[in-house]
Formats: C-alpha cells, structure tokens, sequence
C-alpha cells in the first residue's frame, strides 16, 4: 500500500494496494493528497480486519466483467491512466477506429481474427504506415490491459507492420544561413539550438528551455529529455566555443526584459513557430519543404559525416540507443565505412591460394 503522485495528470494522487485474496495490483486516483490519504486508510483496515470484502468484490467484479465491451473497458483504462490533455487526444484518436469496429463486442468475444481485419482495413487507409502502427499498438496495449485487469483471457495480437518513416534531407549548411539572414530573433535561436545542440524542436524539449539551464562557464546546456528515454531525464550538450558569446549576448538581453525563456516572442513563452518558420522560408527564397524538426537531423547529419561515432551522436541527441540513428542516417554513413576500409593496410603479397580464380586466369595466359 502506498500513495504517489502523477503529476500531469486531472486526479494526480493514487493510491493503490495488492488485492490480499488474488494478489493483484489495484489503485484509486484522486483529486487531492487528502482523499488518497484517507481511502488509503480504509484499504489498510479491510486488509487488516475484513478480508472478505474483498472476496465479495472479485466475484462481483467477475460476474459484471463477463459481457463488458471494449468501450467500457477502454474508458475504465483512461479513467485509471489519467493522461495529459495532449495524451488524451492521441488516444481517442488511436482507438477511434478499432472502437467503431469492435467497440460494442464483449471483450471475451474478440479474436485474433476481428483484430486482422482491423489491422487490414487501417492499413489500406490514407495515412502513414508510422502512424498505424503507433495506433495498433495503443489497441494492443489496452487489451493486455484487459487481460490483467481479468475481463478477458489473452489474444494473439497481430504482428505491428513496420514504421517506414518519411525521409526528408535536412538543411544544408547554405540553407541555415540564409534563413538566418532574413529570420525573426526567436527562429534565429531555433535554428541555432537545433542544428548546433540537436534539441527537439516543439514543446517536449526547446521550447521548454530556460536560462537556468544555461551553464555559460562551462559552456554546456542542459536539456531535459522528451520522456523517449526514461533512463535519461536530462542531458548536457556542450555548446560550441564560437557560439558562446552570442548565448551571453542573448543572455544579456533576455535578462535586461526578464524573460527566463531561451525560445520566447516579445517576451512570452513560444508554443509553435509554424508562421514565423514558413515566413522566414518564403523570405530566403528556399521554395522546398523544410520542418523545424529537421534542423535536428541536420544536427546529427552533419555530426555523422563528420566522422564522429555513432554511439556519442545518439547519446548527444538523448536516443536511448543508436537504433534510430542507424535508421534514419545510413546514407550519411556510407562516407564513413569507404574510410573505414580504405584505413585497411595495404596487402604487398597475396598469395595464390588464396585467390583460386586469378591463379587459373594467370595459366591459361
């Protein structure tokens, strides 16, 4: 039994507690510290002196979970989940067509092969694979919850098709400068943060940053992870030696208005920079499709082609592992392994035997 909190969340404090009799995991969220508090008191004296009530709400629990459909059950998870207002919206856009599909069947009735179909007919839809499979897997996720909450017994779920996510070439080097050249202040600091400290661009990380997360002496900036890997909360980029005089520069000026964000508009907090970024685009003459996102990729790109290795670049960019980046930058690592193999010493004697073919050409001749 114990009690925490979940920031983030519309019921932030949870209590929960293992079931004496079925030894399951079970939780109560609520609004304050108080009422977790107190309900947690009342789990402590039914463990404590009335065991039995407990039996008495399993099998309850068993009989009503006999018909109970996957919207109920779906709407049973997100009560529990308590998401944010943005992981909400994700969800029930997620679930919305697997809901319309299977929605009113009793969980104990779905198959594997209503979840084919669904799979099949979302995968024929207008919409990157990417996407899809981020939505089958939210469907997946909730019918292990459905098995461990015992509504149902567990179904093979379908295998996820793979993610062939969009490739897009990054900003070149000429690209940057001229954007820069024409930019609003506040996309001058992006494109800087982006395509020299790899931050994500959008709210999970640059538009986050404040000045106490400037280190200037050291010259490093701290980044506070996109909660992609749960290993690593934070991470320090060292910022380049050239750069640091426009950070104090910039540091300067903020303090003069103070304003504690890094990324800010007339002094206020920035939340997207959809128009500015396109404005400044239109303004550099720069007629293809270029994402904020991408000075990130130009970040790594360049990092890569540079010969750094693979691993210090994914640990820079704060990926849990080189996987993506092996991905996403095979291309740009091609220089890399000529180089690599050009290091090779050079052989001054091949024996015969060990190229059989050249030894028959060099006889018959």
């Amino acid at each position: 039994m114990a009690i925490r909190e979940r920031k983030g969340r519309a019921s932030p404090w949870q209590c929960y507690w293992n079931n004496p009799l079925t030894g399951k995991r079970e939780c109560a969220n609520f609004a304050t510290r108080q009422e977790a508090e107190k309900h947690d008191s009342l789990i402590k004296h039914r463990i404590k002196f009335d065991r039995e009530s407990f039996r008495k709400e399993d099998v309850e629990e068993k009989e009503a979970a006999r018909d109970v459909t996957l919207e109920a059950c779906y709407l049973a998870y997100l009560k529990e989940k308590q998401f944010s207002k943005k992981g909400l919206s994700w969800q029930m856009d997620a679930m919305r067509y697997p809901l319309q599909k299977i929605g009113l069947l009793p969980v104990t009735a779905i198959t594997r092969q209503h979840l084919e179909q669904i799979k099949s007919e979302m995968l024929a839809m207008p919409v990157k694979s990417a996407s899809t499979r981020g939505r089958l897997s939210v469907l997946r996720t909730v019918l292990r919850w459905c098995v461990a909450q015992g509504h149902m017994e567990p179904v093979e779920f379908p295998k996820l098709p793979p993610a062939h996510y969009e490739k897009f070439v990054p900003p070149t080097p000429a690209e940057l400068e001229a954007i820069m050249a024409v930019a609003a202040p506040h996309i001058v600091r992006t494109v800087v943060l982006g395509a020299q400290c790899g931050v994500r661009v959008g709210p999970s990380e640059l538009f986050t940053l404040t000045w106490d997360d400037v280190d200037l002496v050291r010259g490093v900036l701290r980044v506070h992870g996109a909660k992609k890997n749960p290993n690593a909360p934070w991470r320090e980029v060292p910022i380049r030696e050239s750069l640091l005089p426009r950070f104090r520069q910039w540091q300067h000026e903020d303090a003069a208005a103070g304003v504690p964000y890094l990324i800010h508009h007339k002094g206020r907090q920035v939340s997207k920079i959809k128009t500015a970024w396109l404005a400044a685009l239109r303004r550099a003459g720069i007629t293809r499709r270029i994402r904020p996102y991408d000075l990130r990729h130009a970040f790594a790109t360049e990092l890569i082609a540079g010969g750094v290795d693979i691993g210090t670049v994914a640990n820079l960019m704060g990926h849990s592992s080189p996987a993506m980046l092996l991905m996403h930058y095979q291309y740009v690592m091609d220089g890399q392994k000529r180089a690599a193999v050009e290091a090779l010493p050079d052989l001054a004697h091949v024996p015969n035997a060990m190229c059989p073919k050249g030894k028959a050409l060099t006889e018959r001749q």
